[in-house]
Protein backbone atom coordinates (compact mmCIF):
# COMPACT_ATOMS: atom_id res chain seq x y z
CA UNK A 1 0.00 0.00 0.00
CA UNK A 2 1.51 3.39 -0.96
CA UNK A 3 2.44 5.71 1.90
CA UNK A 4 1.86 9.04 0.19
CA UNK A 5 2.45 12.06 2.40
CA UNK A 6 5.13 10.15 4.32
CA UNK A 7 8.44 11.93 4.87
CA UNK A 8 11.58 9.88 5.51
CA UNK A 9 14.91 11.48 6.48
CA UNK A 10 17.66 9.25 5.05
CA UNK A 11 21.34 9.66 6.03
CA UNK A 12 24.31 7.81 4.55
CA UNK A 13 27.68 8.94 3.19
CA UNK A 14 27.58 6.15 0.60
CA UNK A 15 25.85 7.50 -2.51
CA UNK A 16 24.99 4.00 -3.76
CA UNK A 17 23.13 3.17 -0.53
CA UNK A 18 21.28 6.50 -0.62
CA UNK A 19 20.10 5.83 -4.15
CA UNK A 20 19.14 2.22 -3.40
CA UNK A 21 17.04 3.02 -0.33
CA UNK A 22 15.57 6.18 -1.85
CA UNK A 23 14.45 4.20 -4.90
CA UNK A 24 12.94 1.41 -2.78
CA UNK A 25 10.94 3.78 -0.55
CA UNK A 26 10.02 6.09 -3.41
CA UNK A 27 8.54 3.06 -5.19
CA UNK A 28 5.85 3.07 -2.49
CA UNK A 29 5.11 6.78 -2.75
CA UNK A 30 7.23 8.00 0.16
CA UNK A 31 9.02 11.34 0.14
CA UNK A 32 12.67 10.59 0.86
CA UNK A 33 14.93 13.44 1.98
CA UNK A 34 18.42 12.09 1.33
CA UNK A 35 21.42 13.56 3.18
CA UNK A 36 25.08 12.63 2.91
CA UNK A 37 25.95 13.47 6.53
CA UNK A 38 24.38 13.93 9.93
CA UNK A 39 24.90 17.68 10.17
CA UNK A 40 22.97 18.28 6.97
CA UNK A 41 20.16 15.99 8.14
CA UNK A 42 19.78 17.65 11.55
CA UNK A 43 19.70 21.07 9.91
CA UNK A 44 16.90 19.87 7.66
CA UNK A 45 15.01 18.27 10.58
CA UNK A 46 15.05 21.43 12.71
CA UNK A 47 14.59 23.97 9.91
CA UNK A 48 11.52 26.24 10.00
CA UNK A 49 8.92 24.87 7.64
CA UNK A 50 10.39 21.36 7.71
CA UNK A 51 7.89 18.66 6.73
CA UNK A 52 6.41 16.46 9.49
CA UNK A 53 8.97 13.66 9.35
CA UNK A 54 7.68 10.15 10.08
CA UNK A 55 11.00 8.31 10.33
CA UNK A 56 14.78 8.74 10.26
CA UNK A 57 17.04 6.11 8.68
CA UNK A 58 20.75 6.54 9.29
CA UNK A 59 23.97 4.67 8.70
CA UNK A 60 26.14 4.23 11.80
CA UNK A 61 29.64 4.32 10.32
CA UNK A 62 30.03 7.76 8.76
CA UNK A 63 32.79 10.35 8.77
CA UNK A 64 32.12 13.20 11.14
CA UNK A 65 28.89 12.60 13.05
CA UNK A 66 28.24 8.85 13.30
CA UNK A 67 24.84 7.21 13.54
CA UNK A 68 24.92 6.93 17.32
CA UNK A 69 25.35 10.69 17.63
CA UNK A 70 22.63 11.17 15.00
CA UNK A 71 20.13 9.27 17.13
CA UNK A 72 21.09 11.27 20.26
CA UNK A 73 20.58 14.54 18.39
CA UNK A 74 17.33 13.42 16.73
CA UNK A 75 15.85 12.32 20.06
CA UNK A 76 16.82 15.68 21.58
CA UNK A 77 14.92 17.49 18.83
CA UNK A 78 11.98 15.07 18.40
CA UNK A 79 11.86 12.39 21.15
CA UNK A 80 8.95 10.53 19.57
CA UNK A 81 10.44 10.33 16.08
CA UNK A 82 11.55 6.74 15.38
CA UNK A 83 15.08 6.16 14.11
CA UNK A 84 16.29 3.10 12.21
CA UNK A 85 20.04 2.46 12.02
CA UNK A 86 22.04 0.65 9.32
CA UNK A 87 25.49 -0.86 9.74
CA UNK A 88 27.99 -3.12 8.07
CA UNK A 89 29.09 -4.39 11.49
CA UNK A 90 26.40 -6.73 12.78
CA UNK A 91 27.83 -7.36 16.23
CA UNK A 92 25.75 -7.76 19.37
CA UNK A 93 27.61 -4.79 20.89
CA UNK A 94 26.39 -2.56 18.05
CA UNK A 95 22.83 -3.80 18.50
CA UNK A 96 22.89 -3.21 22.26
CA UNK A 97 24.24 0.32 21.88
CA UNK A 98 21.73 1.15 19.15
CA UNK A 99 18.77 -0.15 21.13
CA UNK A 100 19.85 1.56 24.34
CA UNK A 101 19.95 4.85 22.49
CA UNK A 102 16.39 4.26 21.27
CA UNK A 103 16.85 2.89 17.75
CA UNK A 104 13.59 1.35 16.58
CA UNK A 105 15.44 -1.23 14.48
CA UNK A 106 18.92 -2.13 13.25
CA UNK A 107 19.62 -3.37 9.73
CA UNK A 108 22.78 -5.03 8.51
CA UNK A 109 24.44 -4.18 5.20
CA UNK A 110 24.16 -5.41 2.53
CA UNK A 111 20.55 -4.44 3.12
CA UNK A 112 17.60 -6.81 2.84
CA UNK A 113 15.35 -4.24 1.17
CA UNK A 114 12.20 -6.23 1.73
CA UNK A 115 12.69 -6.29 5.51
CA UNK A 116 13.71 -2.63 5.58
CA UNK A 117 10.64 -1.48 3.66
CA UNK A 118 8.30 -3.61 5.79
CA UNK A 119 9.85 -2.12 8.91
CA UNK A 120 9.33 1.40 7.52
CA UNK A 121 5.64 0.68 6.83
CA UNK A 122 5.19 -0.64 10.36
CA UNK A 123 7.04 2.19 12.10
CA UNK A 124 5.27 4.93 10.15
CA UNK A 125 1.88 3.55 11.21
CA UNK A 126 3.12 3.12 14.77
CA UNK A 127 4.48 6.66 14.93
CA UNK A 128 1.16 8.09 13.80
CA UNK A 129 -1.28 6.04 15.89
CA UNK A 130 0.37 4.38 18.87
CA UNK A 131 0.28 7.04 21.55
CA UNK A 132 -3.37 8.11 21.44
CA UNK A 133 -5.00 8.47 24.84
CA UNK A 134 -1.86 8.25 27.00
CA UNK A 135 -2.73 11.11 29.36
CA UNK A 136 -5.97 9.53 30.59
CA UNK A 137 -4.14 6.36 31.69
CA UNK A 138 -1.63 7.83 34.11
CA UNK A 139 -3.59 6.72 37.22
CA UNK A 140 -3.74 3.06 36.13
CA UNK A 141 -2.09 0.64 38.61
CA UNK A 142 -2.89 -2.83 37.19
CA UNK A 143 -4.68 -4.46 34.30
CA UNK A 144 -5.29 -7.85 32.66
CA UNK A 145 -6.18 -8.34 28.99
CA UNK A 146 -6.89 -11.60 27.21
CA UNK A 147 -7.19 -11.87 23.41
CA UNK A 148 -7.99 -14.87 21.21
CA UNK A 149 -7.81 -14.77 17.40
CA UNK A 150 -8.06 -17.14 14.48
CA UNK A 151 -5.03 -16.82 12.22
CA UNK A 152 -7.13 -15.22 9.47
CA UNK A 153 -8.60 -12.67 11.91
CA UNK A 154 -5.44 -11.41 13.57
CA UNK A 155 -4.75 -7.71 12.86
CA UNK A 156 -1.26 -7.24 14.27
CA UNK A 157 -1.05 -3.39 14.01
CA UNK A 158 -4.38 -2.95 15.83
CA UNK A 159 -3.48 -5.49 18.51
CA UNK A 160 -0.07 -3.89 18.96
CA UNK A 161 -1.69 -0.57 19.86
CA UNK A 162 -3.71 -2.30 22.60
CA UNK A 163 -0.61 -4.03 23.94
CA UNK A 164 1.52 -0.88 24.15
CA UNK A 165 -0.87 1.96 25.02
CA UNK A 166 -0.20 1.53 28.78
CA UNK A 167 3.58 1.45 28.56
CA UNK A 168 4.42 5.15 28.74
CA UNK A 169 1.77 6.11 31.34
CA UNK A 170 2.86 3.24 33.62
CA UNK A 171 6.59 3.84 33.24
CA UNK A 172 7.65 0.78 31.22
CA UNK A 173 8.72 2.93 28.26
CA UNK A 174 9.46 6.52 27.41
CA UNK A 175 8.32 8.34 24.27
CA UNK A 176 11.89 7.94 23.02
CA UNK A 177 12.04 4.13 23.25
CA UNK A 178 8.41 3.04 22.89
CA UNK A 179 8.97 2.19 19.22
CA UNK A 180 11.85 -0.11 20.16
CA UNK A 181 9.73 -2.17 22.55
CA UNK A 182 6.78 -2.19 20.14
CA UNK A 183 9.06 -3.59 17.42
CA UNK A 184 10.03 -6.52 19.67
CA UNK A 185 6.37 -7.33 20.39
CA UNK A 186 5.56 -6.99 16.70
CA UNK A 187 8.29 -9.53 15.86
CA UNK A 188 6.88 -11.97 18.44
CA UNK A 189 3.36 -11.68 17.02
CA UNK A 190 4.59 -12.17 13.46
CA UNK A 191 6.57 -15.23 14.56
CA UNK A 192 3.48 -16.74 16.19
CA UNK A 193 1.31 -16.16 13.12
CA UNK A 194 3.65 -16.81 10.20
CA UNK A 195 6.24 -19.24 11.53
CA UNK A 196 3.94 -20.81 14.14
CA UNK A 197 0.39 -21.23 12.88
CA UNK A 198 1.09 -20.84 9.15
CA UNK A 199 4.40 -22.79 9.26
CA UNK A 200 6.13 -20.46 6.79
CA UNK A 201 9.87 -20.65 6.14
CA UNK A 202 11.71 -17.32 5.81
CA UNK A 203 13.90 -18.79 3.08
CA UNK A 204 10.91 -18.47 0.72
CA UNK A 205 11.03 -14.65 0.83
CA UNK A 206 11.84 -13.27 -2.58
CA UNK A 207 12.77 -9.96 -4.15
CA UNK A 208 11.06 -6.84 -2.87
CA UNK A 209 9.76 -5.68 -6.25
CA UNK A 210 8.23 -8.89 -7.61
CA UNK A 211 4.45 -8.90 -7.78
CA UNK A 212 4.12 -11.95 -5.54
CA UNK A 213 6.99 -13.95 -4.11
CA UNK A 214 6.70 -17.57 -2.86
CA UNK A 215 6.48 -16.49 0.79
CA UNK A 216 3.61 -14.05 0.18
CA UNK A 217 1.78 -16.53 -2.08
CA UNK A 218 2.03 -19.35 0.46
CA UNK A 219 0.98 -17.02 3.28
CA UNK A 220 -2.18 -16.07 1.37
CA UNK A 221 -2.91 -19.70 0.48
CA UNK A 222 -2.60 -20.85 4.08
CA UNK A 223 -4.77 -18.04 5.38
CA UNK A 224 -7.43 -19.30 2.95
CA UNK A 225 -6.94 -22.93 4.07
CA UNK A 226 -9.18 -23.78 7.05
CA UNK A 227 -6.55 -26.13 8.48
CA UNK A 228 -4.18 -23.19 9.04
CA UNK A 229 -6.69 -20.32 9.20
CA UNK A 230 -8.59 -21.85 12.13
CA UNK A 231 -5.51 -22.19 14.31
CA UNK A 232 -5.69 -19.83 17.24
CA UNK A 233 -3.32 -17.25 18.64
CA UNK A 234 -3.84 -16.45 22.32
CA UNK A 235 -2.40 -13.28 23.85
CA UNK A 236 -2.44 -12.55 27.57
CA UNK A 237 -1.27 -9.24 29.01
CA UNK A 238 -0.73 -8.68 32.73
CA UNK A 239 0.75 -5.50 34.10
CA UNK A 240 1.04 -3.68 37.40
CA UNK A 241 3.24 -0.91 38.73
CA UNK A 242 6.38 -3.09 38.62
CA UNK A 243 6.01 -5.67 35.83
CA UNK A 244 4.73 -5.91 32.26
CA UNK A 245 4.19 -9.52 31.12
CA UNK A 246 2.98 -10.60 27.70
CA UNK A 247 2.29 -14.24 26.82
CA UNK A 248 1.79 -15.19 23.15
CA UNK A 249 0.72 -18.75 22.26
CA UNK A 250 0.10 -20.33 18.87
CA UNK A 251 -1.14 -23.74 17.72
CA UNK A 252 1.75 -24.48 15.38
CA UNK A 253 4.15 -27.42 15.79
CA UNK A 254 6.63 -25.32 17.77
CA UNK A 255 10.40 -25.67 17.56
CA UNK A 256 13.35 -26.96 19.54
CA UNK A 257 14.17 -24.32 22.13
CA UNK A 258 17.03 -26.21 23.80
CA UNK A 259 19.71 -24.30 21.85
CA UNK A 260 18.30 -20.85 22.46
CA UNK A 261 20.38 -18.32 24.33
CA UNK A 262 20.86 -14.57 24.30
CA UNK A 263 23.40 -13.80 21.55
CA UNK A 264 26.83 -13.62 23.20
CA UNK A 265 29.14 -10.66 22.88
CA UNK A 266 31.02 -10.65 19.59
CA UNK A 267 28.29 -12.56 17.73
CA UNK A 268 27.15 -11.56 14.27
CA UNK A 269 23.38 -11.09 14.41
CA UNK A 270 22.67 -11.55 10.73
CA UNK A 271 24.90 -14.55 10.10
CA UNK A 272 24.50 -16.50 13.30
CA UNK A 273 21.04 -15.83 14.66
CA UNK A 274 18.63 -14.35 12.12
CA UNK A 275 16.82 -11.14 13.06
CA UNK A 276 13.61 -11.43 15.07
CA UNK A 277 14.49 -13.45 18.14
CA UNK A 278 17.87 -11.82 18.91
CA UNK A 279 16.26 -8.38 18.81
CA UNK A 280 13.47 -9.54 21.12
CA UNK A 281 16.03 -10.96 23.55
CA UNK A 282 18.08 -7.78 23.52
CA UNK A 283 15.09 -5.50 24.08
CA UNK A 284 13.04 -7.37 26.69
CA UNK A 285 14.22 -8.00 30.26
CA UNK A 286 13.13 -11.65 30.10
CA UNK A 287 12.17 -14.00 27.26
CA UNK A 288 10.90 -17.49 28.08
CA UNK A 289 9.58 -20.28 25.81
CA UNK A 290 7.53 -23.28 26.83
CA UNK A 291 8.95 -26.75 26.19
CA UNK A 292 7.10 -27.11 22.89
CA UNK A 293 8.32 -23.81 21.45
CA UNK A 294 4.82 -22.51 20.65
CA UNK A 295 4.47 -20.06 23.54
CA UNK A 296 6.69 -17.12 24.44
CA UNK A 297 6.53 -14.98 27.57
CA UNK A 298 8.00 -11.48 27.35
CA UNK A 299 8.70 -9.50 30.50
CA UNK A 300 9.63 -5.88 31.15
CA UNK A 301 10.39 -4.53 34.61
CA UNK A 302 9.73 -0.93 35.47
CA UNK A 303 12.98 0.99 35.45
Amino acid sequence: MPLKGTHILLIDDDRAVLELVESALGHFGMNVHACSDGEQALTRLSAPGAPPFDLVISDINMDGMDGFEVIRQVKAIAPRLPVVLMTGQASVEYAIQALRLGAANLFVKPLALRDLVQSVFHLVDLHRDLRLGEDGLRGLVNERRHFLFRSDELDIPSLLRHLTDRMVPMGFASPANLDVIAMAIHEALVNALEHGNLELDSSLKGDLFVAEDPYTALRAARLADEHYASRLIEVKLALDTERYQLEISDEGPGFDTSHLATPPAGSNLGANFGRGLPLIQLIMDEVHFNEHGNQVRLVLRRK
